[in-house]
């Protein structure tokens, strides 16, 4: 049993950075302008953010408030045991899928860019592999390796941009709010797929140390993602256009081709941002292969160890079922119809119900 890690601000700040910074930011310039029809995404994606983070806060408050030590637990207590154990079961099967949608979008990434002869299986098999060898070390190495992972992508990805200047032209964003606000309205939820990943203070608030001031860690993890987002969403539109940005599968790889660097020992750098980001792809992946077998093992009460073994091939299959990457877009939207109800529904309804509870013992 994995004893109490008692997670920093350092080390929540990291897990949520690299949590939100998936496939998302690689294909968010694309949708979210499908969706707007507009080049007004960088304001919805700064609303975005600013929601995400007054919402990090309630959750924290009302998970401090319940005293919460493990939302897990914290489920079963209030709607007891069997009907408590379904929802973690489903909450299971929720972070199953998202790790199988990242490693296999990762993959297609790498087969497109990198290793178009080698077997998708094999580079599949391989990420998951390697998560599962952190995994079962506990929360502890999966942060340290945040930790590690998040810096070098802040820092390769803003000296790429800082060399593609040359080509931006700031005109193309403009008018802005030039259709009024009925885009920013309709491309509000467009966005969510690159948020992702601030759910799961939900369930690293048990594992923190309650002693620091938690808001901080979590509020500097929500806007690290969301300031590059929409830094990158303005360069990439602001480049290829919307018309070429809507086109593509990989918009912002796409971008990154678009001009060259004389003068350094590599001109192209997109292989810089694709190593980059199979980094941030991998830890994505491997924390919510975590927390799907975090979730097993309550729900059986059996070997965290045992759990992390079945649920391998579970991921190898799930990943290895899109025929294609049209597939794998339906899929992510299916999830985008389960990321609210665990982000915002389930919580809000388990703190009033296990409130009332609590009023009617006393």
């Amino acid at each position: 049993m994995e004893a109490k890690p008692n997670l920093i601000n350092l080390e929540i700040t990291s897990i949520l950075s690299c949590a939100m910074l998936g496939v998302g930011m690689l294909t968010l310039p694309r949708g979210l302008t499908e969706k707007a029809t507009t080049t007004d995404g960088w304001i919805i994606l700064i609303l975005n953010g600013i929601c995400a983070a007054l919402l990090l806060i309630l959750l924290v408050y009302m998970l401090k408030k319940h005293k919460v030590t493990d939302y897990f637990s914290y489920i079963e207590e209030t709607y007891g045991k069997w009907a408590g154990k379904a929802i973690c079961l489903a909450l299971a099967v929720y972070f199953l899928s998202i790790a199988s949608f990242e490693v296999r979008a990762m993959s297609e990434m790498v087969r497109f860019y990198m290793l178009e002869n080698t077997p998708m299986e094999v580079t599949i098999l391989a990420l998951i592999l390697a998560a599962s060898h952190l995994i079962i070390g506990g929360i502890k190495p999966i942060a340290k390796v945040c930790i590690l992972f998040l810096p070098i992508t802040i820092i390769v990805v803003l000296f790429i941009y800082m060399m593609s200047f040359k080509v931006v032209d700031l005109m193309n964003i403009k008018p802005i709010l030039g259709y009024g606000l009925q885009p920013i309205l309709k491309g509000f939820t467009a966005g969510q797929l690159s948020f992702f990943g601030i759910e799961l203070i939900l369930f690293l608030y048990g594992m923190t140390d309650k002693k620091l001031n938690i808001n901080k860690g979590v509020l500097i993890g929500c806007f690290i993602p969301v300031g590059m987002y929409v830094l990158t969403y303005i360069l990439v539109v602001s480049t290829l256009t919307i018309d070429e940005v809507t086109s593509v599968t990989w918009p912002t790889i796409s971008f990154i081709q678009s001009f060259e660097v004389q003068g350094i020992f590599v001109e192209r750098l997109e292989l810089f941002l694709l190593v980059t980001w199979i980094l941030q792809f991998f830890t994505t992946h491997m924390l919510y292969f975590y927390f799907a077998v975090k979730s097993m093992t309550h729900v059986f009460h059996n070997r965290f160890s045992t759990n992390l073994i079945i649920l391998v091939p579970l991921i190898f299959l799930l990943a290895n079922y899109a025929k294609d990457i049209g597939d794998i877009f339906i899929f992510s939207d299916l999830l985008g119809f389960a990321f609210p109800v665990v982000l915002v529904i389930l919580p809000f309804a388990t703190f009033f119900v296990y409130g009332v509870k609590r009023r009617i013992r006393q």
